[in-house]
This record gives structure tokens, sequence and C-alpha cells, in this order.
């Protein structure tokens, strides 16, 4: 059932978009709601919404908030049809679409490599977190530390996890040689937000990246499906054809645009910016630099009929999910 605080979130979301409708928008112009969490996602999104006069012209996107590492949440808002898309995990998607949510269908996977486990710079095997009490950001169940177990299964680890959301209290946590975890697993940008924090303000405990997940999850390739642009509202996108497939095409642009070490700098600033208006999170250009120029972060946009093949299988194998045909379904 569904919290009286999330009826009211989208009782209000609905108010809002009526009252965007009434207020005489150019009628050339088709603005897409997109759900966008503070991950990897976010990135392309950023860039897109930066760049859309240019790249789109007579489309624009409108960048909804929703928490990261909160299902619930997310289900509501999907089940809610609160915006045209939404950018947020594939095991996730095909989760909700098992569940009975019968509006979700993927576009195409964007994001391949972006989850790590990081432990303190004294541990030197990845064996010495066996029987270990780890920390997953942003939460237990969610693809970081889905994907996280499975690696460490593969090397002979059995660890249990906690969840540990971003913010101050994980950073006090971290930071502190009293609570501190002699390992933890999280996507980007919050692996890079931590390695700076670390460093700027001298933790006396530090960490370092011990293991890229998704190397050891899938060592033929070196990548999992993660990140998926869905389509959300497939009435509304339905009947804006073209539209949406200007959205799609600039959206892939923008995924090729971040991708591109050319572009570390600008993409750096836009992600920035973003991120402090969109979610309030403060992290400097410098993180995202970082982050862009390392190899910790694979974005690549696939259509989600080329890899369906791909998300299948591995799904099955890392997260034991099984993908319902209805995931690839085209609405446009």
């Amino acid at each position: 059932m569904l919290s009286v605080s999330v009826f009211a979130l989208l009782f209000l979301a609905g108010i809002a978009g009526e009252l965007r409708a009434e207020g005489g928008k150019d009628d050339s112009v088709t603005t897409f709601r997109v759900i966008t969490p503070p991950d990897p996602n976010f990135i392309p999104m950023s860039v897109l919404r930066a760049k859309a006069g240019e790249w789109m012209p007579g489309v624009e996107v409108e960048l909804v908030m929703v928490p990261s590492g909160d299902p619930s949440t997310m289900r509501a808002m999907l089940y809610s049809r609160a915006a045209d898309f939404a950018l947020f995990s594939v095991p996730g998607g095909s989760r909700f679409v098992d569940s009975g949510i019968t509006n979700l269908s993927l576009v195409g996977v964007h994001v391949w490599k972006g989850v790590h486990l990081l432990a303190q710079e004294s541990v030197g095997s990845v064996r010495e977190l066996d029987g270990q009490r780890l920390i997953a950001v942003p939460a237990v169940m969610t693809p970081s530390h889905m994907v996280a177990k499975h690696a460490l299964h593969l090397e002979g680890v059995n660890a249990d996890f906690t969840s540990g959301r971003g913010g101050p209290v994980l950073m006090a946590r971290l930071s502190s040689p009293g609570s501190a975890p002699l390992g933890f697993v999280a996507p980007e940008p919050m692996v890079s937000i931590i390695l700076r924090r670390q460093q700027k303000e001298n933790w006396p405990v530090r960490y370092k990246v011990l293991m890229d997940l998704q190397a050891v999850a899938s060592p033929r390739t070196g990548e999992t499906p993660l990140g998926g642009l869905w389509v959300v509202e497939p009435g509304r996108v339905r009947a804006n054809k073209d539209a949406a497939r200007t959205f799609v095409d600039g959206f892939r642009r923008a995924v090729d645009y971040a991708d591109d070490p050319r572009h570390v700098e600008e993409v750096a600033d836009i992600v920035s910016g973003a991120m402090k208006e969109v979610y309030g999170q403060r992290a400097s250009p410098a993180v995202y630099r970082s982050m862009l120029k390392s190899p910790r972060l694979r974005l690549d946009f696939r259509d989600a009929r080329a890899v369906e093949k791909v998300v299948v299988k591995e799904l099955k194998r890392i997260y034991g999910v099984v993908v319902d045909e209805k995931v690839f379904r085209s609405v446009f």
C-alpha cells in the first residue's frame, strides 16, 4: 500500500502538470517529463537538457526528482505514470514489469559499468572481506548490492550487507575509525565523491577501489546492463511519436557526448550544476572530471531490441531476474 506522503507527492505532481498545461505553452514545443535519480543516469540527461535547443528543436525535457535507492517511491511514480520517460536500472524495471506494472517498456540500455567495491587502504585482498559486514550504497537489493554479491560469490567471498544511503550520515560513518566498515559497494558518481572528500577532508580512514564489479561478474565483456531509458506513459509517447524519436536521438547523442574525452570539462560543469539545482548535491565539477577521466564509468546507448538477448541472459545470471518479453515492446 502506498504511503500518504507518496500519494501527496503524486497528487501535487499532477496538479503541477495541469497548471503547466494551462499556462499557454507554445503548441509547437513538446515537453517530456523524465524521472532521473541522482546516479549515472543523471549524467547524459543533464547534458541533454542543457543541449536541448541545439540538438532537438521543438522538444524540451523537464527533470523529475526521485530519491536514489527508494524502490517504493519509484514504483509509485511509475504506477501513476508521473512522467513520460524514466531513467533507472534495468533489473529494477524488469522486476516492476513482473510485479504487474503494465505501462513500462525499455527503450535502450546506456549504463554498462559504474559500480565498484571499495575497501580500506590496509585491505590487500578481497578475501579479507569474507565474513565482514559491508555497506551497500544506496541500499540492499539495489543493483550495486546485487552485482556485488554475485561478483564476491565468484571470488569465494561471503559478506553481509547493510544499507547505507548517501549523505552526511554515510560520510560520517565512513570517515570515523570507530564506525568505518572494512568496505562498501557504491555506484558512480558516489564513488568519485567519496574518493575526493576523503582526500580533501583528510579522513583518518581512507578507501581505495578494490574491485571493478562488472569486470568480475562478466569477465568476457567487463560490463552488465545497469541503467536504461524506459517509456512510462505509452499513450502520450505514442501520440507524439516524432517528438519521442527526436528525444531518443537526442539522448543517444548526449550519451556519446558525455563519454567523449574531448568534452570532459564541459560535461563536468553541466552535471555539477544540474545536480546542485535538482538534488542540492554540491559536489564540485572536479569530482565529475575525475570520474569521466577514469575507467570507472561506461556509457554507451544500445537499442533495447539489439541487446535483448544480453539483457535476458545477464539479468537472470547475475540478478536472478527473469525478464518478461513485454519489457522489449516498442511504443513508437
